[in-house]
């Protein structure tokens, strides 16, 4: 009972708190709507997530020399370790 009551105060302190925050004004991305046109061909041919995959993979291919880097910094940083 005391741990519902502190609950529904944390819920309206923070109700009340977003209730502060400016609105967000509107954008219109009519801009994108050729993206998700070409989208939506690219759809007919292949399933999106293959497709979302295959990207991710070339993605992490272009930048592997990238992530060695990084990991070589952090095991460099470790003492006694060549």
């Amino acid at each position: 009972m005391i741990i519902e009551v502190l609950l529904s105060a944390v819920r309206f302190l923070a109700i009340a708190l977003i209730s502060l925050l400016p609105r967000v004004p509107t954008v219109r991305l009519d801009f994108l709507d050729g993206v998700f046109q070409a989208l939506s061909l690219v759809d007919l041919l292949v399933d999106v997530r293959t497709l979302a995959s295959c990207l991710a993979v070339l993605l992490v291919v272009w930048n592997i020399q990238f992530f060695w880097a990084i990991i070589m910094w952090v095991v460099r940083k470790i003492p006694g370790v060549n």
